[in-house]
């Protein structure tokens, strides 16, 4: 609540002038999520994430994240990982065809807890290292500008099915925020808040496949201007042993 109280806050700063500007747009999300078992203590996750717009289909950003987890205890871990990322124009009807890649290194911990039988509730605590590359608008320039960026989601896991049911549906909810610091960072402080509903079908013990709605609020660099999504995103879950 006191995060969503913290976005209310921005919006309502910049009401207060009349120079809010918010542009809405429907997106869908394809990814595939593969988690590959190594050991007791150590899991490599890799995903692959294309974000199109609804109306022509026109790819908004790709996302590549590869990130390797070490279980402390058993509802506990850190990860580290690194993210590439290629971000296409911000509006479907754009007539420039500039995509701005990133590299993004990051850290995070996982700390989880059962509340009762049939729900579980997790916390990700994750700091982005980003490096964008300099544009102008229309073309790619040397280097690269600098940010970190704290992000922080609670998510529940709520079992839908009996107990002895082996593929269950599961309803997961998360909230995630994402605030930017020091590099060149003079606005956008708030960088954007998710929040996510979906369901989980439990398809076997290596694969599921989740379909789910994802509200994504986000401040542009102006710092007056904000981008209002409506996304529907699929997910492939695919978990391997070895």
């Amino acid at each position: 609540m006191k995060y969503h109280c913290l976005i209310f806050t921005f919006l309502f700063s910049c009401q207060l002038f009349g120079q809010a500007n918010i542009t809405n747009q429907n997106l869908y999300w394809t990814r595939y999520y593969n988690q590959l078992s190594l050991n007791s203590k150590w899991t490599w996750h890799n995903e692959i994430d294309m974000r199109r717009f609804a109306d022509n289909s026109r790819l908004h950003h790709l996302i590549i994240h590869s990130h390797l987890h070490y279980k402390v205890a058993p509802n506990f871990d850190v990860a580290a990982g690194i993210t590439y990322s290629q971000q296409s124009p911000q509006f479907s009807d754009a007539t420039s065809t500039l995509v701005v890649p990133e590299i993004r290194p990051f850290q995070e911990i996982n700390q989880s807890q059962t509340l009762g039988k049939r729900v579980t509730l997790s916390h990700r605590f994750r700091l982005d290292e980003r490096f964008i590359r300099k544009n102008n608008g229309t073309d790619l320039l040397e280097g690269s500008d600098f940010n970190f960026r704290f992000r922080y989601r609670p998510q529940l896991v709520i079992n839908l099915s009996k107990s002895d049911n082996k593929t269950p549906v599961n309803l997961k909810v998360a909230d995630e925020l994402m605030l930017n610091f020091g590099g060149e960072i003079l606005y956008n402080h708030f960088d954007q808040n998710r929040v996510y509903a979906g369901f989980e079908k439990v398809l076997s013990k290596n694969f599921s496949v989740e379909m789910g709605y994802l509200h994504w609020f986000q401040q542009r660099n102006t710092g007056k201007d904000f981008f209002d999504r409506n996304i529907v995103r699929l997910t492939i879950l695919h978990k391997v042993k070895l």
